[in-house]
């Protein structure tokens, strides 16, 4: 039996297989489809996947509705719904289960040789930027701010003349996050790229303050344009989400 997750982010919904009997630690058994969030259609050829005796969880941070229609037998997990981590959070149901699952991603050894009981500062790098930290099994809370995309379309979007770059087919002279850049193009990449993780790097020494021997644990699509060689520890992987809430699945259904 193998155990379906559908992960509906704002932007993209992500289809992934787990093996029942596999720890979070596992990889997804097949390459991880993608489907635009807002296109639910794709549901009907990933539903031909599915063997009697598999069972499916609809989940993310976006809008889980038309997914759910589509999937009838999945289990679906919203924000709100009950959530096995002990958090400092004051109003848990508030919490976004992306950040939940990249938490228990990681408190439940979903990431070889890192020790799930260090203190971590979780990043992920998609729509928006989310950061979160755990210090010996407990999350201590985190921050949200705009991601690599959102900062060059609100810069375009704002201004009379500035440009959108296309952060997916960049030139390698322009995908240099630390540099500055000598044409408009490449000024906004630096900018929004060398801001966000001059940003990281500083919230971790300030974390590192507090939260002694912190190391940090990246994840998302834009995690590639981000310049963070000083940072040590540090861990990376792409399927951090879905083992996260391969976790809350097996904590579900703990029995094949």
């Amino acid at each position: 039996m193998n155990r379906w997750i559908l992960d509906v982010g704002n932007t993209r919904a992500k289809w992934a297989c787990f093996s029942a009997q596999a720890g979070v630690g596992g990889a997804p058994l097949f390459g991880v489809e993608t489907a635009p969030a807002k296109d639910p259609s794709h549901a009907a050829a990933w539903l031909d996947k599915v063997a009697a005796k598999d069972v499916i969880m609809v989940t993310g941070s976006g809008d889980l509705d038309p997914w759910a229609a589509a999937f009838p037998q999945a289990w679906v997990l919203r924000p709100g719904d009950p959530i096995p981590l002990n958090t400092k959070v004051r109003e848990q149901q508030t919490l976004g289960l992306d950040r939940v699952a990249n938490v228990l991603a990681v408190l439940n050894g979903g990431i070889p040789n890192l020790d799930p009981q260090g203190s971590w500062m979780v990043v992920d790098a998609g729509t928006c930027v989310t950061v979160d930290v755990v210090h010996q099994g407990l999350h201590l809370g985190g921050t949200i701010s705009p991601g690599i995309r959102m900062r060059l379309r609100s810069m375009s979007e704002g201004t009379a003349r500035l440009p959108l770059p296309n952060l997916d087919t960049t030139t390698p002279s322009l995908n240099q996050p630390a540099a500055i850049g000598t044409c408009t193009e490449e000024a906004l990449l630096a900018g929004a790229c060398g801001g966000l993780s001059a940003e990281l790097v500083g919230k971790w020494e300030s974390l590192r303050q507090e939260v002694p021997n912190l190391g940090v644990v990246l994840t998302g699509g834009d995690v590639s344009h981000l310049e963070l060689r000083d940072i040590r520890p540090k861990f990376a992987d792409a399927h951090l989400t879905l083992k996260g809430y391969h976790a809350l699945f097996t904590h579900a259904h703990p029995h094949p």
